[in-house]
């Protein structure tokens, strides 16, 4: 896809900020979904720095005297370094090829975004112009939603919950950006989704973590700040400076300006009315260790509706060791410690089916943790035709010629999702990994979304370069999920993970991203919260 005239004058705008050392908040949010979305934004920004690295260099080339600080690519730099806790991974192959190489560019792997970025949790009398979205329909990358009537609510992989209002025509961008037409669209954006934006011909919006209201029409937009505050940017022209909108604040953008709202007190009314919607139903079979409680080598789970038998995590201990040695303090009370020896197994029924799944829990990697410990922190065996019958392992990244060392990576059938905010920090950190083979139809995408600490990390695919061999088959692989230790075609390999982990859940389903956040920070599923209060 070309860029436009006025994309080029906000890509070069915004690589003149990373130049100067300028850049502000609503600027590098912007930039990163540029970077995430679009091979030719990313080719752009190299050219762009690049050059800005030339001129720099010519210039201290023919400077009489030495300049008095260093030049400017040094705040590139070390604006990359921020690039870690901010977007999503596809970003990392261009900043971690180009800065961590020592000014070398490798030609990675094409990075191919996941095609689900949400889905409709809720509806209300809708009528859809075309299709029928039900609840709990997927929403892809580029999709176009149109409602004649009613409401629809669709949450997105990144957190952020928007719901339309009909009539009413929405482009779905990305997990952190949508486009609205017409019609009214109402956002409500967690802390986790900050940087989430609705952009309209005539205004784009960057909610600082808030919630507010765009209305549509074929002349302009009115936006409306319910709670906190959001960015405005006026597109109509660029000589418009963006506008900073808190709560109870609105304005109207077209191609004539910015002015007020009029009758602003009685649409403001309006939209703060409730509204209840018919929403997704969701029922979720999970196992949770908490490593709290032992008996021996083996710790058990709370069954929450997996019921029948004993579900334990039994520790594999080398020669002469001691099951208390692998027991230390943890993000919550206890804790599993590995070694580079110890590992642990315990089964979950289902587990290598064609199934989605939800693999949570905390870990702690040693700052000084080497590369030969990455292997895994947990892994399991597939029966999907698609993968070759291989094994997926959540890991940290050792290549960096795939991502930062150091990021929360996915292995799997021979290829992998690589996130950028290290874990190699000796800090606790919340890992989420949803994954979904696709079943066994070829024309669809593996996904996996990956999570640290309540955000969404990544939701890219990089193909592997090659596919190793697939595991033997053998019945006694299926549905166990492996702690601290690899698989390889035959079996369990000799690498090993270094680090602590916490808290192990496993659900039957991808998790939502208000779940994943609950499950940080309350330990349990909203669902399971409120049983427990009743």
């Amino acid at each position: 896809m070309n860029l436009t005239d006025d994309e080029i004058l906000e890509l070069n705008e915004l690589c003149g900020a990373v130049a100067d050392g300028t850049l502000t908040e609503v600027q590098r949010v912007r930039l990163g979904r540029w970077m995430a979305e679009s091979d030719e934004a990313r080719r752009h920004y190299v050219r762009a720095l690049g050059q800005s690295a030339s001129l720099l260099s010519y210039a201290a080339e023919v400077h009489a005297e030495t300049p008095d600080a260093p030049v400017r690519l040094a705040k590139v730099f070390r604006f990359s370094l921020w690039w870690t806790a901010v977007v999503p991974a596809a970003a990392a192959l261009v900043f971690g090829l180009f800065f961590a190489g020592g000014g070398s560019v490798d030609q990675p792997a094409v990075a191919q975004p996941s095609d689900f970025v949400g889905r409709v949790t809720g509806v209300k009398g809708v009528q859809w112009v075309s299709g029928a979205h039900a609840t709990g329909a997927h929403v892809r990358k580029g999709q176009r939603l149109e409602l004649a009537a009613g409401y629809a609510e669709v949450t997105f992989d990144s957190g952020a919950r928007v719901v339309l209002e009909g009539a009413a025509a929405l482009e779905v961008n990305s997990a952190w950006e949508v486009t609205l037409r017409r019609g009214t669209l109402k956002a409500n954006v967690p802390p986790e989704a900050v940087g989430f934006s609705v952009a309209n011909p005539a205004v784009r919006v960057v909610d600082l973590g808030t919630e507010f209201t765009m209305v549509a029409d074929a002349n302009g937009a009115e936006v409306f700040v319910l709670k906190g505050e959001v960015e405005a940017a006026p597109r109509a022209t660029r000589e418009l400076e963006t506008i900073l909108l808190r709560e109870k604040e609105s304005r109207r953008f077209a191609a004539t300006g910015v002015s007020v709202v009029r009758d602003s007190a009685r649409k403001f009314a309006q939209l703060t009315e409730p509204l209840a919607l018919d929403r997704l139903a969701l029922v979720t079979r999970h196992l949770h260790w908490t490593f709290d409680e032992w008996a021996g080598a083996s710790s058990r789970a709370r069954p929450a509706e997996l019921v029948g038998r004993a579900w334990d995590v039994t520790l594999r201990l080398p020669a002469g060791g001691e099951a208390g040695r692998a027991h230390v303090d943890g993000r919550r009370a206890r804790a599993l410690r590995f070694d580079g020896q110890l590992y642990g197994q315990a089964a979950f029924p289902g587990l290598s089916g064609n199934t989605p799944h939800t693999i949570a829990f905390w870990i702690r990697v040693p700052e000084e943790a080497s590369l030969s410990d990455a292997y895994s922190m947990v892994t399991w065996f597939t029966k999907n035709k698609k993968l070759g019958n291989r094994h997926v392992g959540i890991n940290w990244n050792r290549d960096r010629h795939d991502g930062p060392i150091g990021a929360l990576r996915t292995d799997f059938g021979g290829g992998q999702a690589v996130g950028l905010t290290t874990l190699r920090d000796g800090r606790w950190h919340h890992i989420a990994v949803c994954f979904t083979p696709g079943d066994e139809d070829p024309t669809v995408p593996v996904q996996v979304k990956q999570y640290v600490d309540g955000r969404l990390e990544s939701s890219t695919i990089i193909p592997g370069k090659k596919r190793g061999p697939a595991m033997a088959k053998n019945a006694e692989w299926a549905d166990i999920v492996w702690l601290g230790c690899r698989l390889g075609p035959a079996g369990l390999r000799q690498e090993r993970f270094r680090g602590e982990l916490d808290e192990l859940f496993i659900a039957d389903r991808g998790l939502e991203p208000q779940e994943i956040v609950s499950l940080m920070n309350d330990n349990r599923l909203p669902s399971a919260a409120l049983a427990a209060q009743r």
